[in-house]
């Protein structure tokens, strides 16, 4: 009887994992031939792209704050405020808030930048930690540069400190330990100007790994591909999901995520919404999910977009435990804004974003580590009866491997015809090279530290952990 039950368990376990291998191979061709679709499109209308015309306008351009949150940034500090006061745009400013930073971050920003403390009134339209002081440079150089010091409350405060500072009516929010493209804001803002209705409430952009690439005064030289396996993956992984997964997403109007990293929003959007949830981890995420929300619910009609331009440049973690770290927090930030807004699921008011947007991140992002590790425990208890059946194990797991380095391939392909920023073949082929290998070595990994996350959550865990920055120099 224990084997019969064995026997029908395993039938439907068997049946489960190939309805489940056919949905992720309908899904993500289907992607992948929307992504290309809108990345060819995109390409030929973009590519003789003037934009001096919006770089001339002056005043008359779209206000712009860059809103940067920096706590204990010491390494990549100033190249970060020296790439954001070096971007091509006329009508924006630069704000970065030092978090209660216990190194020398704020040291470092008043000494390069010749900062002094002003005297300014803080309107918190937004509940934030309190501001210590608001800094601007003595040099006419740095006149758009506004530094905030206040008391640690998390990226989340932070940013919305940052909010509650500025006065400009579109905010873009970037991480410190980035790089941002010199016409990231002529690129992201073209966006929203070319749709007269005025819908466009955020737009997204593809973010880049930095690590590898040489730098200078902020400036990126030379784009190359990091030689440690790990870093390189991620490389492959951020290509895959920005040219891929995100634009896709943003076509199909189900897009629940924009990258921390780098985001552009209406900054009253933001405030209606409440700004960043300051008790989750993910807060990037939960705050577009929330923003959408909010519009269905107030039946206001808006537009959320991601573009395919490499415009950040991001220092990835270089070592396995700092990876594994981020890794078990994306998680976790991922599980806590599905919770949070587990209305949306599968639920017609909210359009596609409840439709498919929801279910895709529920299914496929989260739900995908405990499928495997099911899987893998399952092959494992029919090995030791017996009952495997090896040339079925061999066809299927030859068939996704080959489906999964299929789609890394295409956004390495996608990104080099597209941009073509790497220029040494040999960083392509590493590109390729490490992708082929990422079933056996790098995939395990990101399992792993998903079902860990999923383990932190259910035991309250919600702390970031250290992540350490080596700052913007060559591996």
């Amino acid at each position: 009887m224990g084997n019969n039950f064995f026997i029908d368990t395993g039938e439907i376990i068997n049946m489960t994992f190939l309805i489940y291998s056919i949905l992720i191979v309908i899904i993500y061709t289907g992607m992948s031939i929307i992504s290309i679709y809108y990345f060819s499109y995109y390409r030929r209308r973009n590519i003789e792209i003037n934009y001096d015309t919006l770089l001339s306008a002056g005043d008359a351009a779209p206000s712009v704050s860059v809103i940067a949150s920096a706590y204990n940034e010491s390494a990549t500090i100033l190249s970060c405020v020296r790439a954001l006061l070096n971007l091509r745009y006329s009508n924006y400013d630069v704000i970065v808030v030092n978090d209660g930073s216990t190194d020398d971050t704020l040291e470092k920003l008043k000494k390069e930048f010749q900062l002094r403390k002003q005297s300014y009134i803080v309107n918190y339209k937004i509940k934030t930690k309190d501001v210590r002081g608001v800094y601007r440079s003595e040099n006419p150089i740095y006149r758009k540069l506004i530094v905030v010091d206040k008391e640690n409350g998390g990226k989340a405060d932070a940013m919305n400190c940052g909010i509650n500072i500025s006065y400009k009516f579109y905010v873009v929010c970037v991480d410190v330990d980035s790089i941002l493209d010199r016409d990231a804001l002529l690129r992201l803002v073209k966006v929203i100007t070319e749709r007269e209705d005025g819908r466009v409430i955020g737009v997204g952009a593809a973010v880049h790994v930095a690590n590898g690439c040489k730098f200078e005064n902020g400036i990126i030289k030379e784009h190359i591909v990091p030689k440690k396996y790990f870093t390189c993956m991620q490389v492959v992984e951020y290509l895959r999901a920005f040219l891929i997964g995100r634009i896709s997403l943003g076509q199909t109007r189900s897009l629940l995520l924009i990258s921390g990293a780098l985001g552009i929003f209406r900054k009253e959007a933001i405030l209606k919404a409440g700004g960043y949830l300051t008790s989750t981890i993910g807060e990037d995420m939960e705050l577009v999910t929330r923003v959408q929300e909010y519009h269905y619910k107030k039946k206001i009609s808006h537009l959320m977009l991601y573009i395919p331009d490499p415009l950040l440049w991001t220092e990835v973690p270089g070592s396995v435990k700092v990876l594994g770290r981020q890794r078990t927090r994306w998680t976790r930030g991922l599980i806590d804004t599905l919770k949070l807004h587990k209305k949306l699921f599968f639920n017609p008011r909210y359009r596609l974003v409840g439709l498919f947007g929801y279910p895709y991140f529920f299914f496929f992002e989260w739900m995908a580590a405990i499928v495997e590790l099911i899987g893998f425990v399952y092959f494992f208890i029919a090995l030791l009866l017996g009952s495997t059946v090896w040339s079925t194990f061999f066809l299927l797991f030859v068939f996704m491997y080959l489906f999964g380095t299929t789609f890394s391939f295409l956004g390495i392909f996608m990104n080099e015809i597209g941009f073509h920023v790497y220029h040494k073949t040999k960083d392509v082929i590493r590109l390729i090279l490490c992708s082929m290998l990422e079933a056996f070595c790098y995939h395990p990994c990101i399992v792993f530290w998903s079902i860990k996350g999923n383990y932190m959550y259910l035991r309250g865990i919600k702390s970031w952990g250290v992540m350490t920055r080596k700052g913007f120099q060559k591996e």
